[in-house]
């Protein structure tokens, strides 16, 4: 296990509490008070051990953990999610399957095993790639409905940001009482567009702590990581996944620098990113990126009323 110094005594969702969905049908199997730390454990391909003795990879997939109820969180509030430290078992897997992935090319049928050595992926006996832990599936109950995990929306969920690293913070929409979170899906190391299907898929644990702030539900998911506020967008194809994460980016510096729409957008076109998250799945994601610099405050904190 990859691990930084992690609270012994911090209470815990063990694998047991797996999930196929986010859903408020189900009871939480832990609540916490805000600030409090807690750990969730995350499941892989290689959990169980099927991986190893089947090639049906098509039937296997990653759950998430929880739910966990955060008191006081209530509809229309935003959950402010401090991802504290990632910790990692030391093998990952990968797959391809056909119809799958970002290429124009069929890929065939294929499931690789690699292990993770001073903090490198050994992906083959000459090639090594650094790892970077990270958080594939966070997400929060949505108010109707119960959405796979494997999928992304306004709840989160599978999201695949390479930037949900230790030391970042997801802010989502709160939509129930007491928000049941659930995450899971951890990479050792991910691509932008998590191209080919999978990313480096390993098991461990997440340590994190949830602060509530009330009124200030974003419309869907934001990211603080690296000095930089990342919002989420979704859709059936990339570019409205594209226009959603644009648009909300749009609203957060209006209504921070109080500006025209058509200023805002032309920082944006100046100094934002647009960039991919996945597009392997139902539903593609695309993240924009915008350096805190460009913001007068610090969005989304604690003990803070929305503008």
């Amino acid at each position: 296990m990859h691990s930084t110094q992690t609270l012994q005594d911090a209470k815990r969702v063990a694998l047991r509490h797996a999930s196929a969905t986010f859903s408020a049908e189900s009871d939480p199997v832990l609540e916490v008070a805000e600030g409090e730390p807690f750990i969730i454990e995350a499941s892989s391909l290689l959990t169980g051990g099927l991986f190893e003795t089947t090639t049906d990879y098509a039937k296997l997939s990653i759950p998430v953990t929880g739910p966990v109820a955060v008191t006081g969180a209530q509809p229309g509030d935003a959950l402010r999610i401090d991802i504290h430290e990632i910790n990692i078992d030391d093998r990952g897997a990968m797959v391809t399957l056909p119809g799958r992935g970002g290429f124009s090319r069929t890929l065939e049928k294929t499931g690789r095993i690699v292990e993770i050595v001073h903090d490198e992926v050994l992906f083959d006996a000459e090639t090594r790639i650094p790892i970077r832990p990270m958080v594939g599936k966070i997400g929060l109950a949505p108010s109707t409905g119960t959405p796979n995990s494997s999928t992304v929306g306004a709840h989160g969920g599978n999201m695949d940001c390479k930037d949900v690293v230790a030391g970042s913070s997801v802010i989502l929409p709160v939509q129930v009482a007491g928000a049941f979170l659930s995450a899971g899906d951890l990479h050792a190391v991910q691509g932008d567009g998590e191209c080919s299907l999978t990313a480096v898929e390993v098991a461990g644990n997440i340590l994190l702590s949830c602060s509530v702030i009330a009124g200030a539900a974003p419309r869907r998911p934001v990211v603080l990581s690296g000095g930089s506020v990342i919002t989420i967008g979704d859709g059936e194809s990339l570019d409205e996944a594209a226009s959603h994460a644009l648009d909300d980016m749009l609203a957060l510096l209006q209504a921070d620098r109080r500006w025209p729409a058509e200023k805002a957008a032309m920082l944006l076109s100046a100094a934002a990113d647009v960039g991919v998250t996945q597009l392997v799945n139902a539903r593609a994601s695309v993240k924009v990126s915008l350096s805190t610099r460009y913001f007068n405050s610090p969005l989304f904190v604690p003990g803070t009323s929305p503008n």
